[in-house]
């Protein structure tokens, strides 16, 4: 005879309570609006919607949801086992594992000298791309870009000798890289954010390091991501792979 403890056992798909503050906060993580995730999953708003307030949808579009969201088709399908609330919470903070060790760090779509400056008056470059190795070389040749710049600021201050001609303008290897990037954006459908923070270092001699992060953003995969207005870095930084990263 089938006890209701052994009903207690038999999996059963999230609630859709669960479902629609889970749909809530990863589309908030995405920095979309309703619309976006609706266009992204190929449903309509009005789906959306629903899922949001805790209304049961199908199955089929929970799937498209959770692809759209990057998430397996059935991961808010699939029926689960109820964890214990010990579990549950053990569970919870294995989700958020991947922040152990990283730190907030605000960005913004590089379009200005100030960012330029402030880029090129950092110890370290960090560069990062979720268009996996097709946008390699152009990211490589906007770090080589800002290598000069950086290098012709310190001629400029008299750091370095000799100092340029008396003709030769910032503005202008500025507006170079500018327009490199403009085309970097357009042919790849991306976003370049930098932002700058300080982070420990593994060098003894400089244990504190003031960082550059470069970073490209599929509009593509995110059609939010010009307004992603925070990347998660590393809070401690190694010299060694920091120079791997280098052309």
């Amino acid at each position: 005879m089938e006890t209701l403890s052994d009903h207690a056992k038999v999996p059963e798909p999230p609630p859709p309570d669960s479902v629609a503050f889970f749909v809530r906060m990863q589309r908030d993580l995405w920095r979309w609006k309703q619309p976006t995730l609706a266009a992204m999953a190929g449903v309509s708003l009005t789906t959306v919607q629903r899922i949001e307030r805790g209304d049961t949808v199908s199955a089929e579009n929970l799937s498209k949801v959770a692809v759209a969201l990057g998430f397996a088709a059935d991961y808010l399908t699939v029926p689960r086992h109820k964890l214990p609330e010990d579990e549950a919470i053990k569970a919870l903070e294995n989700s958020l594992a991947w922040m152990k060790g990283k730190v907030e760090v605000s960005v913004a779509p590089l379009d200005t000298e100030k960012q330029l400056r402030a880029l090129s008056s950092t110890d370290m470059i960090v560069l990062d791309s979720d268009l996996e190795g097709e946008a390699a070389d152009d990211l490589a040749e906007l770090r080589e870009w800002l290598d000069l710049i950086s290098f012709m600021r310190c001629c400029n201050s008299g750091l370095i000798a000799p100092k340029p001609d008396r003709n030769f303008r910032m503005r202008e290897l500025y507006d170079d890289l500018f327009l490199c990037l403009k085309e970097m954006q357009r042919r790849h459908q991306c976003v370049c954010l930098v932002g700058t923070y300080t982070a420990e270092t593994d060098a003894p001699k400089i244990p504190i390091a003031t960082v550059a992060v470069m970073a490209l953003r599929s509009k593509v995969r995110n059609p939010a991501a010009s307004k992603l207005g925070v990347l998660w870095c590393e809070q401690r930084i190694s010299w060694a792979s920091a120079m791997e990263q280098m052309p």
